[in-house]
């Protein structure tokens, strides 16, 4: 398992709620996110190996996760916005007939609903994380490939829509959708998106 990429989960996790509670009182509190993102990653060093892969099950609301963290090679790399898909088969409240398609067509529709006012849970928590694009920098999300792993046809009949068509993504993203969306706010311009890419091993 790459510590790299477990560390990236867990401190998004220890750090989300301070994240979301400064995002919706003020902007001037961001040294507040600095400094919570640099207490958690001072536990998270001393916090053994073994250790961390249990937090990663209290975390997870299934093994899904722990098992693809410890099963797959990763890789930080710059990972290409034009080979992206997002998770399946839900994120937060936006449309399954949206969330089906690539992440570069997921990306428009959240700006479109943005400007429009949408009053959407997960447009309005998007749109807040844009506004700290440096600190999202330093959170590299969760990339998977192949991406067929998470486009099965068993995957979407949890909610009975797998006769949806499904952009055929080299890869697709684990966790941070939410905060790779917003960095595409942030910028429309970006092409490449800071990730962990989890491989066979």
């Amino acid at each position: 398992m790459e510590d790299g990429a477990l560390d990236a989960y867990l401190l998004w996790e220890f750090s989300k709620k301070t994240v979301q509670n400064t995002l919706e009182t003020s902007l001037a509190g961001t040294e507040d996110i600095v400094r919570s993102m640099t207490i958690a990653r001072e536990l998270l060093a001393e916090v053994s190996p073994s250790a961390k892969v249990k937090m990663v099950r209290l975390f997870s609301p299934s093994s899904q996760r722990a098992r693809l963290l410890e099963e797959k090679r990763w890789v930080l790399e710059e990972y290409p916005v034009s080979r992206l898909g997002t998770v399946l088969p839900y994120m937060g409240d936006l449309p399954i007939e949206e969330i089906v398609k690539s992440f570069a067509e997921v990306a428009d529709f959240v700006r479109q609903q943005a400007a429009s006012g949408s009053a959407s849970t997960s447009v309005r928590y998007i749109c807040s994380l844009s506004r700290i694009p440096d600190i999202l920098q330093m959170i590299p999300i969760m990339v998977i490939e192949p991406g067929s792993e998470q486009r099965r046809p068993d995957v979407m009949k949890e909610r009975d829509r797998e006769d949806l068509p499904i952009f055929p993504a080299e890869g697709y993203i684990e966790d941070g959708n939410h905060r790779a969306l917003a960095l595409a706010l942030a910028d429309p311009n970006r092409t490449t998106i800071p990730s962990y890419v989890g491989r066979a091993a």
